[in-house]
């Protein structure tokens, strides 16, 4: 009967994952066991808590009815191009976590992941893998229970009557639940991925300013069911604009960026382009724009493979974007070819920034079937506004044959358009 019982588990996709990857989720659930037991032998529970409780329990339930199929949209979106899929869940177990006990905290949890498992039926994706589902679950149980714990620990929990007792109390729990659950997520992610890049394991300033706006929300539903439990409800149209919104900052980013690197399309980034080297025509400033071309990029897909291949465009837009400025606009323009804009960038500034992308492509190594690791190069050419050219298509141009001229000289070169490249091109 046990065995019949275990077989379902014993066939769970965890067990084929690296024994790093199956201690971690071990471990987890087991410290939420743990914490679980502990909040059932010390809890206490109140007549004001058991209200608070049903109050966020009828809030999650309304948000699934109010919301499911913009939630919807907004996953498939995430699943279709890949990218990091944020829920608004810690709405309800972030105030959970400030105005419960334990005990009725995980039960708030509890309905909230079921609700979440019974619907998740109608996924674009299915449901989710059992030990991840338990894993996000065990990870969002441990992070209210450690904001439930350091709430109190200062007198400002849930029950305190003044209104600067339960703001300060948000002010200390958001920072608390923000950090202990992006921790717990990464070392899941860092194990399964090996990967050390920090917006991979943190998240990108997008995904953290959408998790962080969706803890404020929480703590405002938190101070309304302190004091005005009837309004309450009113958080309900606020989370459907909030999913609104996101849903729209989604269909914005899949139409202006690149699937398979995530910097900029090449409309999205003309747009951008045309922008700066106008204003820098109009204002008698100066932009460089650089054309990048991976070198003898057809071999690496003869040779290893379309995914070695697509893992190198991966390598070096990151590299893009991380060497450069955070103002400056990268895109793919097709195939192996990046462009960027550097705007308020005079010339040495320009095969300055140049010289620094080519050596830290050189730098990269990207994994090969064999186990042979591969080393990435790229040819760069530098162009500028005005000095060669008033509009996008002329700086472009003579960016693209200093490129060629990196190329002929060898690859693995950077390359600034000559000064005269306006008259030459023009004889």
């Amino acid at each position: 009967m046990v065995l019949t019982c275990l077989a379902p588990i014993r066939r769970w996709e965890l067990w084929r994952a690296p024994a790093r990857v199956i201690a971690l989720v071990l471990v987890v659930g087991g410290a939420a066991v743990a914490t679980l037991g502990l909040a059932i032998e010390h809890g206490s529970v109140g007549s004001h808590d058991t209200t608070r409780f049903a109050v966020l329990a009828l809030l999650s339930v309304g948000y699934v009815a109010v919301c499911r199929r913009l939630e919807r949209a907004r996953l498939l979106f995430a699943v279709s191009s890949g990218a990091v899929y944020v829920d608004v869940l810690s709405v309800w177990t972030f105030a959970a976590a400030v105005l419960l006990p334990p005990i009725l905290t995980a039960a708030l949890v509890a309905v909230v992941y079921l609700q979440l498992w019974y619907r998740s039926s109608g996924r674009p994706d299915g449901r989710p893998r059992p030990h991840k589902f338990i894993y996000t679950a065990a990870a969002t149980w441990i992070t209210c229970y450690v904001v439930v714990t350091v709430v109190p620990a200062l007198n400002l929990n849930g029950s305190a009557s003044r209104p600067a007792d339960a703001v300060l109390a948000l002010l200390l729990a958001l920072p608390v639940y923000l950090a202990t659950n992006t921790l717990i997520i990464a070392a899941a992610f860092y194990l399964s991925t090996g990967t050390r890049s920090p917006s991979a394991l943190l998240g990108s300033w997008a995904d953290n300013g959408l998790e962080l706006a969706t803890l404020v929300l929480g703590g405002i539903t938190a101070v309304s069911v302190l004091y005005a439990p009837w309004a309450a409800v009113l958080v309900l149209p606020a989370v459907f604009l909030f999913q609104h919104q996101a849903l729209l900052r989604q269909l914005v980013e899949a139409a202006t960026t690149d699937v398979k690197t995530d910097l900029l399309n090449a409309t999205a980034w003309r747009q951008i382009a045309e922008r700066e080297v106008k204003r820098a025509s109009q204002r008698g400033g100066s932009a460089a724009i650089l054309v990048l071309d991976m070198d003898h990029f057809k071999h690496i897909n003869d040779q290893h493979g379309h995914l070695t291949g697509d893992a190198a465009l991966k390598s070096v837009a990151a590299a893009l974007a991380d060497e450069l400025r955070g103002y400056d606009a990268v895109g793919r323009f097709g195939g192996e070819e990046f462009v960027a804009v550097l705007p308020d960038t005079g010339p040495a500034g320009a095969e300055h920034a140049a010289e620094r992308l080519r050596r830290r492509i050189e730098s990269l190594t990207v994994a090969a079937p064999g186990g042979q690791p591969l080393v990435v190069t790229a040819s760069i050419g530098v162009a500028l506004c005005p000095e060669h050219g008033g509009s996008v298509d002329e700086v472009l141009s003579a960016a693209d044959d200093a490129m060629y001229q990196a190329k002929r000289a060898g690859r693995n070169a950077v390359r600034m358009a000559p000064a005269a490249w306006l008259r030459t091109a023009a004889s």
